[in-house]
Order: structure tokens, then sequence, then C-alpha cells
């Protein structure tokens, strides 16, 4: 059925599509409880390329979700995908999005008053509207919602590599701020939380497919985890790579660990950088089983989150075979 209805949406002719329109409506409106059509219409909002069938799926979830309040789609769900949708280069879906994304904020306790960016957004300069773009993220970013902000990243990153490199570009330019908001911590046993962990193996995985192709963007990532307000993010991400290198015996690991370092030692916490490197390099520190084993939290307590990657996976897809399990 959904197969058919993205058929046709695809279709040029009017009367077809607006059938179409018809079809996805009443078959969400009459499986109000059912995820996976709606998860099927938020993954067509990032992957449908053709204008006008990703203009009726962004209509029709619209147009449900502000009048039926039995249909329930989590907000960092739905905050992650419109916030992609505004960066994209046609203006009616730009404002689609950002009059979605503004009937969701009013729901909530601490307003982000997003209004007086419509007309930047609906600009058809590239640089106007995606300089808007990032100003709703980041007014958005800015509520100090720890888990929303986990959650945004970890469904954005879900979809990350099976984007085209323009696509991850505008994603990037979407997630940054509130990479800038999040606070890495440590549990009481002394490794990260899952949340943490988390987002660390996501983005080293980020790290893995587009280092070539998006270099200065994902430097951006890693230097806004290091100048935002918590200045423990630094220190928790070099033993997270270091950890990693050693315990996951794979070459190419230690590859993506030294892009790292250099991404860190660039930004204004780059003197604790090479401190902390000099220190892991004593002769103390060199002792063979010295070091203790990562801590890894709970694959359950992980795995509550949108998506957690899976590093020897991404190892393999990007052309290295010789992985270590």
């Amino acid at each position: 059925m959904l197969s058919w209805i993205d058929g046709l949406l695809h279709n040029s002719s009017e009367k077809v599509h607006a059938t179409g329109q018809r079809a996805l409506k009443n078959l969400i409106l009459h499986n109000p409880t059912d995820t996976i059509v709606l998860d099927e219409c938020i993954t067509k909002l990032y992957f449908t390329s053709f204008p006008e069938a990703l203009e009726s799926y962004l209509q029709v979830l619209s147009d449900i979700l502000m009048s039926q309040s039995n249909v329930f789609i989590p907000y960092w769900q739905i905050l992650s995908v419109l916030l992609c949708t505004l960066g994209h280069e046609e203006s009616s879906i730009r404002m689609k999005s950002a009059r979605l994304l503004r009937f969701f904020d009013e729901s909530q306790p601490k307003q982000a008053k997003l209004q007086d960016l419509d007309i930047s957004i609906s600009d058809r300069t590239a640089a106007v509207y995606k300089k808007a773009q990032y100003e709703i993220s980041q007014r958005l970013a800015t509520r100090d919602d720890d888990d929303l902000a986990f959650n945004v990243f970890s469904e954005s990153s879900k979809r990350y590599k099976l984007l085209q490199p323009d696509q991850q570009r505008n994603m990037v330019l979407a997630v940054l701020p509130w990479i800038k908001t999040i606070n890495l911590q440590l549990d009481p046993n002394g490794g990260p939380t899952p949340a943490s962990y988390m987002l660390l193996v996501n983005l080293f995985e980020i790290t893995i497919v587009s280092t070539t192709s998006l270099h200065n963007e994902i430097q951006a990532l890693w230097q806004a985890l290091a100048t935002g307000p918590h200045a423990g993010n630094v220190r928790l991400v070099l033993d997270f790579i270091i950890d990693l290198s050693l315990w996951g015996r794979e070459q190419q690991y230690v590859e993506v660990a030294r892009q790292i370092v250099v991404f860190l030692s660039s930004t204004p916490a780059g003197q604790r950088v090479i401190d902390f490197l000099l220190l892991q390099i004593g002769p103390e520190t060199m002792i063979s089983g010295k070091r203790q084993p990562m801590l890894v939290p709970a694959a359950s307590l992980i795995k509550a989150f949108p998506y957690f990657a899976n590093l020897p996976m991404a190892i393999r897809q990007s052309g290295n075979k010789n992985v270590s399990l």
C-alpha cells in the first residue's frame, strides 16, 4: 500500500497526485497507532528527491499532526527531519517545515519564537535561508534538554550514512547547534553514560563515512563538542578514542582517532589535548596491562536511543575488510 501511494505521489499528473495524498491521509487516519506507516512517511522526508512528492508527504503529515490529537510522533523524531527539510532548495518545502516546527514549538514550555525568521526562510538565496535554518536549530537547541539533544542526534545519525554528500552537509548544519549543547558524562562506574557512549560511537561512524568528502563539516562537529560550555567533554572524547584504538584492535580506528586529535588540538582547548596525550605516553602508562578495558554501557540502555552505530560494520562498508570483531 505504501509503495503504491509513493508511486502516485511521484506521478506528474495532478489528479493522480491528489489521489495519492488522499490515500496517504486515509491510511494514517485509519491506523493512528501504527508506527510503521508514520516511520515510513518520516523516512520519505529524508530520501525523496522528487520535490512534488516530498512536499505532499510533508503536507499530509502537517495536516494530520496539526488537527488530529490521536496521531503521535515523538517530538525529537519530527524535529530532526524538519530541521533538515528547512534547508531544502524549494521555498514551499521550507515554509511548510517552518510552519510545522512553529506548531510543535508552541506546545513547549519554553518557546523559541520562530516567526521572525519566516522571511529569511522563504528567501531564494541559499546563504540567507541556510543561515535562518541554522538560527532556528540554534534557538531550539538552547532549552537545556539533554535528552532531546541526544535523541535528535541519534535520529539524525541513523539516516546520515544513507544520504548523498550534499544532504549530509545539510544535516550537519542542522545538528551542529545541538552538539554544542551536549554534556558528555561518566556513570558511577567510571565509563561514559549510555547517552554519551551512543553519541561518541555514532559520531565516530560519521567520521569514518565522511572524513574525506566532508572534512570541514566533520571537523566542525568534533570541535563543537570541545568548544561548548562543558569543559569535561574533551577528556571524555580522548579517553574514548584511545580506548577504542587499544581494545578495538583495528588500524582504521587509530587513523580516525588521529584525525579527531588534530580537530580537537586546533580549538581553544588544544593545549589541554596535548598535555593529556603527553601523560598517556609516559613510562607508567606504557606498561602492558596497566590500562583497564573500556567500560561499555549495557546494550539494552544504549539501544533505547533511535540509533546506535555498529563500528565494525562501518569499517567493512568503508572498504576495510580486515576487521577484528
